[in-house]
This record gives structure tokens, sequence and C-alpha cells, in this order.
């Protein structure tokens, strides 16, 4: 009997990419944040949003998340909705290591797949490695302000 399905910390690192050294890995996640960015700096224009790394910031595009779903832009922008939580997810971190000196993203090897590297963003002793802390969103009510919560959780 294969007991394979018993061990989720493999098959997530198997979906991580891999590297022979760590400075490639910090070059991709780096060129990563910076795509995410501006994909969301783009878009953003268009609805004339300020990405200034505030809180209003993060209301807007928050804002434009849950209108996104309602009124199905993601089909007319071609844009998959694990993509802009993902865009979401590194705006949302970088504002909390705007604000906070202790904070910044880190690049660490995953213990259980050889090569494999994450990512995350580490404020004094806690380290939170995601590449999607925005992941399904939509599941919560939109006046709870669920992006307002994940920023939140990253300040405390």
């Amino acid at each position: 009997m294969n007991h394979s399905f018993f061990h989720p910390e493999k098959q997530y690192g198997e979906t991580l990419p891999v590297f022979d050294h760590e400075w490639e890995a910090i070059a991709f996640y780096y060129d990563y944040r910076q795509s995410q960015t501006e994909e969301l700096k783009e878009l953003c224009q268009f609805f004339n949003i300020s990405l200034d790394y505030s809180r209003g910031s993060l209301l807007e595009v928050e804002a434009l998340y849950f209108r996104s779903i309602k009124e199905l832009l993601l089909a007319d922008w071609n844009l998959p909705i694990d993509e802009f939580e993902k865009m979401l997810s590194v705006y949302v971190i970088d504002c909390a290591i705007r604000h906070h000196d202790d904070a910044e993203w880190v690049v660490k090897p995953y213990p259980y797949t050889d090569g494999a590297y994450t990512t995350g963003v580490r404020r004094g002793n806690k380290t939170w490695h995601t590449d999607n802390c925005c992941e399904h969103l939509y599941l919560q009510k939109e006046e709870d302000h669920p992006l307002i919560g994940v920023y939140e959780s990253l300040m405390r």
C-alpha cells in the first residue's frame, strides 16, 4: 500500500522551485515580487488606485478584489483569481515591511525537498513562509475586511 499521501510536507515541496544555489533562489523570489508588484500597479492605475503602501490603499485594492469577483472582471482581464491573490499577497507583505523596521522578506531552504526554497516574511522572531497569504479571501465577508486582517496579523 502506498502511503505517500500521508506526507503533505513532501507534496508541498514538489510544488516549489528548485535551485542549485541559494543566491539563485533569492534572485528568483526578488524578481517574482517585483513582477507581482508591477502587474498590480498596472491594474490599479486603470482604476486610479495609488499603491502608496498605506492602510487606505489596502482598503482600495481589497474593494477592487471584491468588485472584480462580483462583476466578473477577472474574466475580462484574463486573470486567474489565484494570480490576483498572489499580487495582493506581495503587496500586503510589502506594506507590513514598509511600516516595520524589523520586518523583511526572507528566502530559506525547504527542509523536505533537496534544492527547494520558500519565501516569506520575518518580523522579530516570527517567520511566515507563504507565496499567497491572501488565498481564498472571497470566502470571507467583504465588510469584515479580510485583507486588512492579513495586514494586521503581520503587524502584531
